[in-house]
């Protein structure tokens, strides 16, 4: 509905077509204008409009808000995290960013726009709860044995991976901070854990955290804590930093993080002290801190995705892991490593693959290294009964690089395939998208409607993260 008393008719249509939440209040703090999607937190259009903001959410703290003070202030208050109870009792969280509202001079309201983030402040809670109880367990070990995490699982018939295990029980010994280079699937995590088992201290806490998997202004409570106050809805809780104390928290994909939180990062690695957000007490902490990126670093670092200063505090020590296509020979035992792994899963007695499945896992580049392995192992374990893993239980056809690899029809009268076609499609939007955006990952995973995890995911995939960088260095000339 388009308030009659503001007259900028085109600025609420637009509003009305943005996926975002956004209301709008009069200097009565009335609700004047409400789109579809405000549903999602509670709001009932045919029944709020008219009535005031802290009539349809009671439980709103009029000292705090923000509407009230963008209202006082004529300023707007951009990208806040507000926890609130709506008339329903539901708990909701949300990202919020409010607006004055000018006619002509005059400031006639206030308008938000908001997304609804509370199923990820759910999932980030109870990840922390479960990072706290793992903590306080003495009776169970850190991790399954069996779970992969011991350094003998990391074959090592490859010159590289032998020179990265010899290193592990010497630099284990210490909590100088690490930084591991190494693509997506080929095993960051499972080299981390190696080294915080190979630690001295028994039973340490270890923790780990991909940057890119929550948004960014979530991150910075969950690493530093909360203190009851600091914002609408904060409670006293600890962050990572806390919760590792003691032992290892892992940071992965660090170029994702925002460049305001490196620089509390650095801090941290400096001072050893964190704050929570709303206290200004420090917390000493004593925490070995790791960093990884599946971007080599010269290219994150010629991007701005990282911050030098940080890059060489983190830099004490650097290991690099190799790709799969760089360490083939040990591509025959991680498969059977694989198959004794679900065959105890799956109670199945399957004995390996045939020697034709081999040659082609021996052949292929494998974009996905290990991880991409182990899936189609896992594939394949599901599909086989007993005997040999054959090529036809892979699925070949599935395999988008595979399938890119192939030779083109040299009749053109025969259409391209319907999958290769989606991909030429994807990879041209994706492109357009970075140009507009000068090579902004985040800006254009925000345009594309795709979580920046995906679009970093896609261009590794199709490998344009040489392309993101010729925008960016293009652009600063």
């Amino acid at each position: 509905m388009i308030p009659s008393n503001i007259t900028n008719e085109g600025f609420w249509q637009m509003l009305s077509k943005v996926q975002e939440a956004v209301y709008a209040v009069d200097t009565n703090l009335r609700l004047i204008y409400m789109n579809s999607a405000t549903k999602t937190i509670g709001f009932q259009p045919d029944r709020d409009l008219g009535q005031s903001i802290f009539t349809v959410f009671p439980k709103l703290n009029k000292e705090k808000s923000l509407i009230i003070q963008v209202l006082e202030s004529g300023r707007a208050v951009i990208n806040q995290r507000i926890t609130f109870i709506n008339y329903r009792g539901e708990r909701k969280t949300t990202l919020t960013s409010t607006y004055p509202l000018i006619q002509g001079n005059k400031l006639v309201g206030v308008f938000e726009i908001f997304e609804d983030v509370s199923a990820i402040h759910e999932y980030s809670n109870k990840m922390l709860l479960l990072q706290q109880l793992q903590n306080k367990s003495v009776t169970q070990p850190l991790v399954d044995i069996d779970n992969q995490y011991s350094d003998t699982m990391i074959l090592d018939h490859s010159p590289a991976i032998q020179n990265i295990k010899e290193q592990i029980p010497i630099i284990s010994k210490y909590k100088s901070p690490i930084f591991i280079y190494g693509e997506t699937g080929t095993g960051k995590e499972l080299l981390v854990q190696s080294i915080h088992e190979s630690t001295l201290q028994e039973k340490a806490p270890f923790i780990a955290q991909n940057c890119a998997a929550i948004p960014e202004t979530l991150l910075e409570g969950i690493l530093f804590g909360t203190e009851k106050g600091g914002f609408t809805g904060a409670e006293n809780r600890p962050g990572l930093f806390e919760l590792a104390h003691k032992g290892t928290l892992f940071l992965d994909e660090i170029n994702s993080m925002p460049l305001t939180l490196q620089a509390k990062l650095l801090r941290v690695l400096q001072e050893k002290k964190v704050r929570r957000i709303g206290s200004q007490k420090e917390i000493s902490i004593d925490v070995r801190i790791v960093a990884a990126t599946n971007v080599h670093p010269s290219i994150i670092l010629q991007s701005g995705e990282l911050r030098s200063d940080l890059y060489y505090r983190l830099n004490v020590i650097y290991l690099e892991l190799p790709s799969l296509r760089e360490r083939k020979e040990d591509i025959p035992e991680l498969v059977q490593h694989f198959i004794h792994k679900y065959n105890k899963e799956f109670h199945k007695n399957i004995l390996g693959v045939s020697k034709e499945t081999l040659n082609f896992f021996t052949k292929y580049d494998w974009p996905g290294n290990i991880r991409e392995l182990q899936n189609l192992i896992e594939r394949a374990m599901n599909i086989a009964e007993d005997g040999y893993i054959q090529l036809s239980d892979i699925q070949t056809d599935t395999l988008l690089y595979f399938q890119s690899k192939q030779p083109t029809p040299s009749s053109t009268n025969q259409r391209p395939k319907l999958r290769e076609a989606i991909i030429d499609l994807e990879i041209q939007l994706i492109k357009e998208e970075l140009i507009q955006q000068q090579g902004n990952i985040s800006k254009a995973a925000r345009r594309l409607d795709i979580p920046q995890q995906t679009l970093n995911n896609k261009i590794q995939k199709y490998q344009l993260r040489s392309f993101v960088y010729e925008i960016k260095a293009s652009t600063q000339k």
